[in-house]
């Protein structure tokens, strides 16, 4: 199982901004129940979809700058970033069918 990784904010652009894949950016705080919820979820996409999707998580408590940027106000956000691009955010993470229903126009094919 593929582990998500934290991003930091150093590291947000290399690894978000500038990735040749779409990102998927979980915004959570440790005390959110519902974020913890929503890591199975997140790391079965991560394993699922590694060749067509990169998935990160961003500690909003650590980070709160990049939270306010991208308009970040409930937990968990799950933001899609797609050519350096925010192109969709939603509040909430859906099992992974319905992730895809959602998201799944703006994945490469395989």
């Amino acid at each position: 199982m593929k582990v998500m990784n934290p991003v930091s904010p150093e590291a947000f652009p290399s690894t978000v901004l500038d990735s040749g894949k779409p990102v998927v950016v979980l915004f959570s705080a440790p005390w959110c129940a519902p974020c913890r919820r929503a890591e199975p979820t997140l790391r079965q996409l991560a394993d699922e979809l590694a060749d067509r999707l990169v998935v990160v998580t961003v500690n909003v408590e650590e980070q709160p700058e990049l939270a306010e940027r991208y308009g970040v106000r409930a937990f968990p956000t799950l933001g899609l970033f797609v050519d350096g691009r925010l192109v969709h955010h939603s509040v909430g993470v859906d099992p992974v069918p319905e992730f895809l229903d959602e998201f799944g126009d703006y994945l490469p094919d395989r």
